[in-house]
């Protein structure tokens, strides 16, 4: 796969090729809301990078923010909700059954999971491991087919802070830890390594899946002025 679409303005180690023939703002002097819009440089604490838009390199304490802004946002507990709902519905794992409780206890593991998922990639291996836990969408430039392949490989291949394509080792760890953590607050009868392997999995499965709806929601949303044009 190519790199991941998107300019860096700046970057750990130098300058991209790319960056060497254009002119961009200084770096430590965030550009004016104004200025961003009329560039197209998004904010440092927007996680999902519409199309051609150019970006400002990722300090420590903002990966940690992205993390933990992204616990309250809509979309996400919207989509933990349906998770729940259909989990509930199938009496699927984790198992707490389907009385009048369970599904409070489905939606509060749901986002126990998803929380502890989106902090440690973003916030914790992100940081340590140099990589930017942003989304990069292609957009309409490209086929149908290859920006799903691009969307459904995204939980394994992303960009490093100096703009080079890397593993995504963040996520994976951070999923990975996220289903240990599982053990803490899934009934007993889920606390075997079985179940962590199918958590971590599905977990995995579902970032792909999520990235693949962003991936086409993010132009559709720019169209109805619901995301940065």
């Amino acid at each position: 796969m190519p790199d991941d679409p998107g300019t860096l303005l700046t970057a750990a180690g130098g300058q991209t090729p790319q960056q060497k023939d254009q002119k961009f703002p200084d770096p430590n002097t965030p550009p004016t809301r104004q200025q961003a819009r009329a560039e197209r440089i998004a904010s440092l604490h927007l996680k999902y990078i519409p199309a051609g838009w150019k970006v400002l390199p990722l300090a420590r304490h903002d990966k940690v923010l992205l993390g933990i802004k992204d616990l309250y946002n809509p979309i996400t507990v919207g989509t933990i909700a349906i998770s729940a709902g259909y989990s509930h519905l199938t009496n699927g794992q984790p198992n707490f059954g389907t009385n009048g409780d369970a599904f409070a206890q489905r939606f509060g593991a749901a986002y126990a999971r998803d929380a502890s998922e989106g902090l440690l990639t973003d916030a914790v291996f992100a940081p340590l491991l140099h990589e930017d836990p942003r989304y990069y969408v292609e957009g309409p430039d490209y086929s149908i087919a290859h920006r799903t392949l691009y969307a459904l490989t995204r939980p394994f291949v992303t960009r490093a802070d100096n703009g080079h394509t890397t593993a995504n080792t963040a996520l994976l760890f951070g999923y990975a830890g996220a289903s240990a953590l599982s053990y803490t607050y899934y009934p007993r009868s889920n606390r075997n390594l079985h179940d962590t392997a199918a958590t971590f999995g599905s977990g995995v499965g579902g970032a792909a899946l999520g990235f693949a709806v962003t991936e086409f929601a993010v132009p559709l949303l720019q169209k109805l002025h619901l995301a940065p044009r």
